[in-house]
């Protein structure tokens, strides 16, 4: 069965993010860059790491400024900032502009026969990328006044073979139609990457285009 407790537990997509991810853009304020990364506490202070592409190494930035927003080990934000010093060729410290909450979970296993009993509403999909341990989606919702839920699953049936194959469940929650709203999501694949499969199947119920299905390479 699918424990309930998932459903409720779906994050709530109340508010529209205000940035664009992978981009740099140059303004009277020169270069700044638009990022989902990885947050790192330590003796160091809250630093991050992120990969441009799935190909690049990690980079490491650190804050020029000490950062006081209770985030979490691992957890996944959209960092907004502007490069101030190169320390090394995966290392630079970076004046931070913005830092915002994402929709941030893990890649869930349900069984065969709760799958059609998952929502499946559809969503506008503006890219799918796949870094290291993490999917990462820019995507807009039909937002009115009752919050959202998004899931990424993998049917239990389907883990054989060298294809793993995750779907991208959306849930309107019976939301009247309103706006529409930017939203991010990134999901740690991290506990299947690693096992014999060599590509990764995204399925998404998309309104902007006809085809549903995005592969990757795993490695």
């Amino acid at each position: 069965m699918v424990k309930k407790e998932w459903t409720y537990r779906f994050l709530s997509l109340l508010l529209p993010l205000l940035f664009t991810a992978c981009q740099g853009e140059e303004d009277v304020y020169g270069i700044f860059y638009a990022d989902i990364v990885t947050c790192h506490t330590g003796n160091e202070g809250l630093h991050f790491s992120y990969q441009t592409t799935d190909s690049a190494p990690a980079d490491t930035l650190y804050p020029v400024s000490p950062i006081n927003d209770n985030v979490k080990e691992g957890a996944r934000v959209l960092l907004q900032f502007r490069p101030v010093e190169q320390l090394d060729e995966h290392r630079k410290r970076i004046e931070v502009q913005a830092l915002s909450a994402i929709h941030f979970d893990t890649l869930r296993v349900v069984a065969h026969n709760d799958m059609e009993k998952l929502p499946d509403d559809t969503l506008y999909l503006q890219s799918a990328w796949k870094t290291g341990d993490f999917l990462n989606l820019r995507y807009r919702i039909d937002y009115h006044s009752r919050p959202h839920s998004i899931m990424l699953i993998t049917d239990e049936s389907t883990l054989s073979g060298d294809t793993l194959k995750v779907q991208l469940r959306h849930s309107r929650n019976d939301d009247p139609e309103g706006h529409w709203s930017n939203m991010y999501s990134s999901f740690n694949i991290s506990a299947y990457r690693n096992r014999p499969y060599t590509t990764l199947q995204l399925y998404v119920n998309q309104v902007n285009f006809n085809h549903k299905y995005y592969y990757f390479k795993l490695n």
